[in-house]
């Protein structure tokens, strides 16, 4: 029976290069969790309450939750993703481009005021 798994795990491993989601996904094991949701990319808000040199290109926010934080993941304007927690470090997970489980460690931010 053991090599019965160990043939289906390699043959789920290699399709469509699954190599780079299964590295992905061994990060997860001992992880929590802490948030999930629909995500937004937010932009500077206009009317200078904020300089916008120094804002950050890849601030996202997890919407219904006021979660904001910058992370390296191609997210667009909206996607879907989770926050994970493993030893005290946070990491943004979202399903990318052909399927792929991206993971990007994040920094959090006070989300910005909207008004």
């Amino acid at each position: 029976m053991k090599p019965v798994l160990i043939l289906i795990s390699l043959a789920l491993i290699s399709l469509g290069d699954g190599a780079y989601a299964f590295g992905e996904l061994n990060r997860l094991p001992g992880s929590q969790v802490v948030a999930a949701g629909d995500v937004q990319k937010i932009n500077c808000p206009t009317g200078g309450q904020y300089d916008c040199l120094s804002w950050p290109s890849n601030l996202y926010e997890l919407s219904m939750q006021n979660v904001c934080f910058t992370a390296n993941v191609s997210c667009g304007f909206s996607c879907q993703g989770f926050i994970a927690q493993k030893r005290g470090v946070n990491t943004f997970y979202v399903l990318g481009g052909f399927s792929k489980l991206e993971g990007s460690d994040i920094q959090l931010y006070k989300c910005p005021s909207k008004f």
